[in-house]
């Protein structure tokens, strides 16, 4: 399977893309839930740009239809309608003739979101998710659970957290993918990679039991961390002071109203 470049293959996103391929051929509803960050969005665009039929670079994809995606995006504004024309749209797609199979893939965004519009635009799913019915592979994301009448017409999978070993993985893929030489990669200490992601870690679990201050930084303030930290140190001459760029990024990324810069820069120590 190809995969973007700096993509990392961390527990999460290999779980979601072994999920998504599964449901979707089969044409079983599947719901992907888990907050920001932890790679629900790209695990789809993944399985879509890889499953591409004959045309599939992988021999086993080629004897797979062709998945095309049917986009919509969920809000708190959205309509039983504008939902049901979603459907048409992945209708018209089974009725073109192609060389090869096409099997349109309905991936709903923030799904979530569409469940607190007032129109309870949702009520249309019903019928459509429906198994033994279901004509279309069908991906809902959200940040968070839907209520049973509809999780129960889907295969729901949550997307877990991940533990320091995937956030290492992941920040190292990300220097990887920044760093155009091999030398600018030697140049950079892996233990300073490490312990920021051992101390974002600790960050997480220390504000998880806060409740005012729950989800305040997420995976995005981490990834967008590790850029500025890589972008600053292979720019770094030999006379800077490494760790004063990497405590100055730090505070760039984890200061706010709740000031997460020095819990991490005293972990990070």
């Amino acid at each position: 399977m190809e995969l973007p470049s700096g993509t990392a293959t961390n527990r999460a996103l290999t779980d979601n893309i072994f999920v998504l391929i599964a449901c979707i051929i089969n044409r079983i509803p599947v719901i992907l839930c888990g907050k920001p960050g932890c790679s629900k969005t790209s695990s789809v665009q993944i399985v879509i740009t890889n499953l591409k039929g004959k045309k599939s670079k992988n021999v086993y994809f080629q004897t797979l239809p062709e998945l095309v995606p049917v986009s919509y995006q969920g809000s708190q504004n959205c309509t039983s309608d504008s939902i049901v024309k979603v459907f048409e749209r992945a209708d018209k797609y089974l009725k073109a003739k192609n060389e090869t199979e096409l099997l349109p893939v309905i991936v709903f965004n923030e799904i979530g979101l569409a469940e607190l519009s007032a129109h309870n635009p949702l009520k249309v799913l019903h019928s459509e998710l429906e198994v033994e019915t279901c004509r279309h592979g069908f991906v809902g994301l959200s940040n968070w659970r839907l209520d049973a009448s509809k999780m129960n017409r889907a295969l729901y999978l949550a997307c877990p957290d991940p533990d320091v070993n995937d956030l290492q993985l992941t920040a190292k893929t990300i220097l990887k993918s920044m760093a155009s030489t091999h030398d600018q990669v030697a140049r950079i200490d892996n233990k300073i990679i490490d312990s920021l992601a051992a101390a974002y870690f600790d960050l997480y679990k220390h504000i998880r039991v806060q409740t005012q201050y729950n989800n305040y930084f997420g995976l995005r303030d981490f990834y967008s961390l590790i850029k500025g930290v890589v972008r600053e140190l292979m720019q770094c001459k030999e006379n800077d002071n490494m760790y004063e760029k990497t405590r100055r990024q730090i505070t760039v990324n984890f200061d706010g109203s709740f000031d997460g810069s020095h819990y991490m820069w005293e972990h990070f120590c």
